[in-house]
């Protein structure tokens, strides 16, 4: 576990923005496995700059309820990622690839660039969920990265 403690409050209306779907999560108990597992980083722990493949571009663009990070690569979309912000938090998601990331470099790149806009808003933490439990954490998120919470979907 991490020393962030979750506000569900704030952060579960974040992870719907970012999700684009009508759904919450709650801390899981009791037994069995939960749905989902809430990961935590402090935003000044996630590598700077954005490492970008060559001919690679980063652009940013705010929309209602989250902004979206792309990655091209020569002009062509090869990654994307969504964040929203809380008050000393940012929820990261909704990652999508045009692009083979079989090494997480492309998604590490966008995760980059979205704690770089986190930071720039004040975000002390960066959140997000993957789903199981456990969860299957992909390459992307590599180091500093630690389990915040086990959820459940309500």
């Amino acid at each position: 576990m991490t020393d962030f403690e979750p506000r569900w409050d704030m952060i579960t209306p974040l992870f719907a923005a970012i999700s684009g779907e009508d759904h919450a999560y709650a801390p899981h108990e009791g037994p069995g496995s939960a749905d989902a597992t809430v990961l935590a980083i402090p935003t000044g722990d996630v590598p700077q700059p954005p490492k970008l493949p060559e001919g690679g571009g980063i652009s940013e663009a705010p929309l209602e309820e989250y902004d979206v990070v792309e990655l091209t690569i020569w002009g062509r979309p090869a990654a994307q990622g969504r964040i929203a912000f809380g008050d000393g938090v940012a929820a990261i998601g909704g990652f999508g690839f045009a692009a083979d990331d079989a090494d997480g470099r492309l998604g590490a790149a966008v995760v980059s660039a979205l704690a770089e806009e986190a930071f720039l808003e004040g975000a002390e933490w960066l959140v997000t969920v993957i789903d199981g439990d456990p969860a299957a954490i992909p390459p992307y998120l590599a180091q500093g990265w630690t389990e915040a919470a086990k959820v459940s979907a309500r």
